[in-house]
């Protein structure tokens, strides 16, 4: 960039931002294309997320609503146990797979954005499919393994 180190650090928190703006709007074409491919899906996930996960928490509180006033001996109130006890299991897999997702949505696009700065402050020509060939790719599992 056009800052030596020894400037960049005594920037304060400010100066950070304005430092962060500088290197988003004079690179603004890669860092797009990063956020459609890596930060907008994370997001759509996470709103996902929460509709799913109210959906699956509004099923368990019915069925423990309805199981309150079933007799406890009855088969209607061992069905109604039953269901609690899949819906509880339905909301765990479900979050484990959501953190599972997040977690690594949110490295590749971490590593994404660290690795384009760093390029644009060593001064090395950059693209975004240079960047997403940095980036391991989801479907290759020996990467994953190794982790």
């Amino acid at each position: 960039m056009d800052r030596a180190q020894e400037e960049l650090q005594f920037l304060g928190f400010f100066g950070i931002f304005k430092e962060s703006f500088k290197i988003i709007f004079s690179r603004r074409k890669i860092f797009s294309q990063i956020t459609l491919a890596l930060i907008v899906p994370l997001s759509f996930i996470y709103l996902a997320q929460i509709q799913i996960s109210e959906l699956l928490s509004s099923k368990i509180i019915d069925h423990n609503q309805a199981s309150d006033t079933t007799p406890k001996n009855s088969t209607n109130y061992e069905n109604l146990s039953h269901r609690i006890s899949t819906d509880w299991a339905y909301l765990w897999l479900f979050r484990i797979a959501y953190f599972t997702i997040l977690l690594i949505l949110s490295l590749l696009s971490t590593s994404a954005v660290v690795y384009t700065v760093a390029c644009i402050y060593t001064a090395k020509e950059i693209t975004f499919k240079k960047v997403m060939s940095v980036v391991p790719k989801f479907g290759n599992w020996q990467v994953w393994y190794r982790f």
